[in-house]
């Protein structure tokens, strides 16, 4: 089966030449969502701003889904932003740690910004510690957008000379964000934390980003119930052994009731 990268290699070298010439930008997101459980979702988000789809008419044509939906993606768009550009965002679902960290190396393969990206779970149900680790790093300029048979096939090499030429600052034309979401509360990060959601912005100088991550989960509505119901037990068998004495003192003061004699 066609892998994710390759399968959009044709709309990234599409978008690739678009931008290598002319003042145009194309934004893409990955985020990861994780609920306590250990399960959740990673979404990709890539939008082109108007300038790309004027200059690119046919590049909603030119995406093709079916492989990506095969793969288990469930895929929303190409559809048209209000600004003129074109979306697309695809989701994926997981059901552990595991399989999310496999969704992720599918998403960046060798070329992508995502490397050795890792999330980890440690722990009990109601205390629990999430790791994610891994770096950010786009190191290969414009070919990193596009996997080893898309750049056989494609040639892309030139855009970047033609970058170069212009002068043009691939951070200018191309931005890329990384965000978590995991459960509990944050014990350390590199990225922007709001609210819950942790974001990175990849730098496309060829530096690197350190993800280095780790939350803990507390389930307190849990651990309260699980103490409220062994504390209704205990009083609950107190009530059935203090029932139990007071039968035992009343059977025995009847016992030791003088009788009333007969007449």
């Amino acid at each position: 089966m066609t892998s994710f990268p390759a399968k959009l290699a044709r709309i990234g070298a599409v978008i690739c030449a678009v931008v290598a010439l002319s003042s145009c930008r194309v934004d893409q997101s990955v985020s990861l969502n994780v609920k306590p459980n250990g399960t959740g979702t990673v979404v990709v988000v890539v939008t082109a701003d108007k300038a790309i789809v004027d200059k690119a008419p046919s590049l909603a044509q030119d995406i093709r889904t079916d492989d990506l939906k095969k793969a288990g993606w469930e895929v929303d768009g190409p559809t048209k932003t209000k600004a003129g550009g074109l979306t697309i965002t695809l989701t994926h679902s997981f059901d552990t740690p595991t399989q999310a960290t496999a969704i992720l190396k599918q998403v960046s393969e060798q070329r992508g910004p995502l490397h050795d990206v890792v999330l980890t779970r440690s722990g009990k149900d109601t205390n629990s510690t999430w790791t994610l680790a891994g770096r950010l790093e786009v190191s290969g300029g414009l070919t990193s957008f596009i996997d080893d048979a898309g750049l056989e096939l494609l040639d892309v090499s030139p855009y970047a000379a033609e970058v170069s030429d212009a002068g043009l600052d691939l951070g200018d034309a191309v931005g890329i964000t990384f965000t978590a979401s995991l459960p509990g509360d944050v014990q350390a990060t590199t990225g922007i934390q709001k609210d819950n959601v942790i974001t990175w912005q990849i730098p496309m100088d060829g530096s690197k980003v350190d993800l280095a991550t780790s939350t803990t989960h507390v389930a307190v509505g849990t651990s309260i119930a699980r103490v409220g119901r062994t504390l209704l037990l205990a009083l609950l068998a107190l009530w059935i052994v203090g029932t139990l004495i007071l039968l035992l003192l009343v059977a025995n003061a009847r016992n030791r009731r003088p009788r009333t004699p007969r007449l």
